[in-house]
């Protein structure tokens, strides 16, 4: 049994207003749910922008020095959304998502893959894609346009994760075509999918948040039937559930059985 929330606060100008709006939902949740093991925040939940320059910041420096520190305090796994990092080993900066436990120790972290539109001309694409371990539970980190694509979540799954987290920032009119992706990808691998979606207006653009955790209904086999709980739509808060990780574990054996490997199909074509 996992107990997960995604943490979606609002994203304000000031950092300092950021990092209070995340205590304030962080101290809410745990109030209802203080049993809770892993939290995901959204992958922007600071302002992307200081003045006109894009605010990447050092190599763990102050955003993440916050969610270490909160890691520690609250005594629980957290997944940091996504921080612009500046790195003295790459030509661009990185989009990165990192992992705390429950002692505020950086296990590891996941770069961003596929980079989406502008990203490709500021950032540096990551290469690796890391299997996380905490509370004898294997997971992944697939940031926003990662799950765009079916290889990385897929490999994910065969690699041994049994949760696909995935910090976003998923627009207004990019809503209908996520929810697909999410639900293609928990349905595929026959693994819950935790995403943790932006709220707040960026550069005019508008982020409405309702984060989603999907998981199976407990016995329907064949059909699979999906668990959705989502989180709240046009503002700021959290979300919670509960997941036994042991039936999606049997679905994705029973699934992985049967993939035919595309190699052994023939391909022919009329033209």
């Amino acid at each position: 049994m996992i107990r997960i929330a995604c943490v979606q606060p609002e994203i304000l100008l000031q950092i300092d207003r950021s990092y209070s709006e995340v205590e304030k939902i962080l101290d809410s949740l745990l109030k209802h749910h203080s049993n809770c093991d892993i939290i995901c925040l959204p992958e922007r939940w600071t302002s992307p922008t200081n003045g006109k320059e894009l605010n990447i910041q050092k190599e763990r420096g102050d955003n993440y020095k916050f969610i270490k520190n909160l890691a520690k305090e609250y005594g629980l796994g957290i997944i940091s959304g996504a921080l612009w990092e500046k790195r003295k080993d790459t030509v661009k900066p990185r989009i990165t998502s990192y992992f705390f436990d429950n002692n505020g120790d950086e296990i590891s972290r996941q770069d961003k893959i596929h980079l989406y539109s502008y990203e490709k001309l500021n950032f540096e694409p990551g290469k690796e894609l890391i299997i996380f371990s905490f509370k004898k539970i294997s997971f992944t980190i697939l940031i926003c346009f990662d799950m765009a694509f079916f290889e990385t979540p897929r490999l994910a799954a065969e690699s041994g994760a049994d949760v696909l987290f995935s910090p976003t920032q998923i627009s207004v009119d990019g809503m209908l075509n996520w929810k697909i992706y999410l639900k293609t990808r928990a349905l595929e691998n026959r693994i819950p999918v935790v995403a943790c979606n932006t709220f707040g207006a960026i550069l005019k653009r508008k982020f409405p948040g309702n984060s989603k955790i999907i998981s199976f209904e407990k016995d329907f086999i064949s059909p699979s039937k999906l668990r959705v709980i989502e989180g709240p739509f046009d503002s700021s808060g959290y979300l919670y559930d509960e997941i036994d990780l042991t039936f999606p574990k049997r679905l994705r054996k029973l699934r992985f059985k049967e993939v035919i490997d595309k190699n052994a199909i023939i391909v022919r074509k009329t033209y």
